[in-house]
């Protein structure tokens, strides 16, 4: 599946990710039907929030 991903300020990428899968009985995956961008994101890809680092998923 597609991520997009956090390679630092104005840097961002799409990514093949692995499928999420159940590990413990309280576990779920869940399918998205419609998202949108959370304005927190937005400051991430900006680069305005610096504890998150180069690598992250902005979202989840």
């Amino acid at each position: 599946m597609k991520a997009l991903v956090y390679n630092g300020p104005g840097q961002k990428d799409w990514v093949e990710k692995n499928r999420p899968a159940i590990r413990k009985p309280t576990d779920v995956i869940v399918r998205i039907t419609r998202t949108t961008i959370c304005g927190t994101d937005l400051h991430i890809l900006k680069g305005d929030v610096p504890t998150v680092t180069p690598g992250a998923d902005p979202g989840p």
